[in-house]
């Protein structure tokens, strides 16, 4: 998954240089060597004219501009190796602050379903208690049955009570004195 446009070129770009930088600083062609400078006789070469040659620098020099142009290339090569190790880590650090962003916000999410997991567990059990003390069918059926054979449609108040009582008395002349 790329990280983003950008990144995504700029690393490739930065590979594609690298593989350019490492065929390029494959190792030339050997040159023949020089010869290996004439023997001196030593100081107390007697009769002797002594002759001193120049040292022959070309074959040093262009060894070391050899060497240098390698260093060159290998210097540029960790170069492009530090970049794209640097982009490389960028783009690891915004994953990982991506990845943690979503993890905490699943452990808010998971800690919310639990609270109302044991919320729902909890209104549960108060319905099981309050359906323990309802009564059963058994009962209710044995109460309509003794409510059917005593019948308190017909039963009297203590109003309705008083008041037939009240009027028989008036009948029987019994009523109340008044005071």
């Amino acid at each position: 998954m790329p990280y983003c446009k950008g990144q995504e070129a700029q690393t490739n770009k930065l590979k594609d240089n690298f593989n350019l930088k490492i065929i390029a600083n494959k190792m030339p062609e050997q040159q023949p060597l020089p010869p290996p400078p004439k023997r001196h006789e030593g100081i107390l070469a007697f009769g002797r004219a002594q002759q001193q040659e120049a040292p022959d620098f070309s074959g040093i020099t262009t060894d070391v501009n050899t060497l240098s142009r390698r260093l060159k290339l290998l210097e540029e090569g960790f170069t492009n190796l530090r970049r794209f190790l640097q982009v490389t880590e960028e783009n690891m650090i915004a994953k990982n602050k991506h990845y943690s962003a979503e993890i905490k916000t699943l452990t808010s999410d998971l800690t919310e379903i639990r609270k109302e997991i044991q919320e729902l567990k909890d209104k549960l059990l108060l319905v099981i208690r309050e359906l323990q003390t309802v009564a059963r069918k058994e009962e209710v059926k044995v109460l309509e049955k003794y409510i059917n054979l005593w019948n308190p449609i017909r039963f009297v108040s203590q109003n309705e009570g008083e008041q037939i009582i009240n009027e028989i008395l008036d009948k029987r002349g019994i009523g109340k004195k008044e005071s």
